[in-house]
């Protein structure tokens, strides 16, 4: 479940931001720690939008250019 294939998908639980990026668990709960990804809750859910999940891989790639 890529990001770039799934246009219709507005938001990610965590398994499912795993498996979009290839990221494991402990990296993403450091990156929602810090402030850098964003997210909300859906009751007991954790959820990224797809936007926000978008923009924090982004930001990889302005700080390796």
């Amino acid at each position: 479940m890529s990001i770039e294939h799934s246009p219709g998908k507005l938001a990610y639980g965590i398994n499912d931001a795993m498996e979009a990026t290839g990221l494991g668990r402990s990296f993403i709960y450091e990156a929602i720690k810090s402030g850098d990804l964003k997210t909300f809750k859906a009751g007991t859910r954790t959820l990224i939008t797809a936007e926000n999940l978008r923009a924090w891989l982004a930001s990889f790639q302005e700080e390796a250019a």
